[in-house]
């Protein structure tokens, strides 16, 4: 049997162990919190605690294995970088996912893609970097947009805080939980080399329009959008031309439920 390891079992990392879940793999996912390595083990998968001693990761126990697969869904964090270095440097592993931001790319009005500036200073950039330092192996990095998905979208926050949001008119880039992990999925099962692929859905509505209707249809209080129309778009084409992946998960049809500011 395969053996496939998730970094991470956070809103991302326990999903997508959820879909990969089958009779032909042992799908493996570490943790620092005893109350997820339970949660791990009650799913049906195998468990591996990590220590965190001054923000920075260290394996607990790690079983003398080679893992097929290594897909590493890490938020940034203070210590991040040298936690990555003691993580990677103990695995056998044949291919790595790094699930990144778009948001390593440089401000700018202009259609952004793989090729575009990035802000080498950013946090999750110097992620990348030292992932592909220390993986021998083929390596993807998928640059996600905004995350929406089960209680995650962007409104909570605005309904929340009713701050005044700039930029108005700049557009919206986001990306479904349901299409993160499909694009993952193929990223496994078909890419055999180094790539880089933004991961966005196709349509940019301004954030006054997406926001402000769904506002409307929610029956809440109007959002105050301030003047502005600074902001990048995302481009997510490339991962649709050279791999078999294909968005489906529409950014405007999305469960309500998910909008609520007090569903926490």
């Amino acid at each position: 049997m395969k053996n496939y390891l998730i970094i991470g079992y956070g809103w991302l990392g326990k999903a997508l162990a959820a879909e990969l879940k089958s009779e032909e793999l042992n799908i493996w996912a570490s943790t620092t919190d005893a109350n997820k390595l339970i949660d791990i083990q009650s799913n049906g998968f195998f468990g591996i605690p990590v220590a965190k001693t001054n923000q920075v990761l260290s394996w607990k126990q790690l079983p003398e294995i080679h893992f097929d697969k290594v897909i590493i869904t890490l938020p940034p964090f203070v210590g991040v970088l040298e936690s990555l270095n003691n993580l990677l440097g103990s695995l056998s592993f044949s291919q790595l996912v790094f699930t990144s931001s778009t948001g390593v790319y440089i401000e700018s009005d202009s259609l952004i893609n793989e090729s575009s500036p990035v802000d080498e200073s950013h946090l999750v950039f110097q992620m990348e970097t030292c992932i592909r330092s220390l993986t021998k192996s083929p390596c993807q990095i998928l640059r996600l947009a905004g995350h929406i998905g089960p209680n995650r979208h962007p409104l909570r926050y605005f309904l929340r805080h009713r701050r005044p949001i700039s930029n108005g008119q700049a557009p919206v880039n986001l990306i479904h939980q349901s299409d993160m992990i499909a694009a993952i999925v193929v990223l496994l099962q078909d890419v055999q080399q180094d790539e880089v692929y933004n991961l966005c859905w196709p349509d940019h509505p301004t954030k006054e329009r997406y926001y402000g209707d769904l506002v409307l249809e929610m029956g809440e209080e109007q959002l105050n959008f301030l003047e502005g129309n600074h902001g990048k778009k995302i481009d997510g084409s490339k991962i649709t031309n050279e791999t078999r992946f294909n968005y489906h998960y529409s950014i405007h049809e999305i469960n309500r439920l998910d909008l609520r500011k007090d569903n926490i």
